[in-house]
């Protein structure tokens, strides 16, 4: 289980639908981070900026702190 708190800014995730995101914020409410998608299924969301759900994270990834 992913500790949604101690994710910082830098931090990269696996999202669902195979998305690879960036974390650039984190609310600290226990439930959303802000990402800026790396990688993603329809190119056209490459850079995008979205508020992402806990329940949408796969993985912590590359490196990262542990949780």
């Amino acid at each position: 289980m992913i500790n949604i708190l101690a994710l910082k800014p830098g931090d990269r995730l696996q999202l669902r639908e195979r998305i690879l995101a960036e974390v650039t914020q984190n609310m600290e409410d226990g439930m959303w981070v802000e990402v800026r998608y790396l990688d993603a299924p329809n190119e056209a969301d490459k850079g995008l900026i979205e508020l992402c759900h806990a329940q949408d994270i796969v993985a912590l990834l590359d490196g990262s702190q542990p949780v």
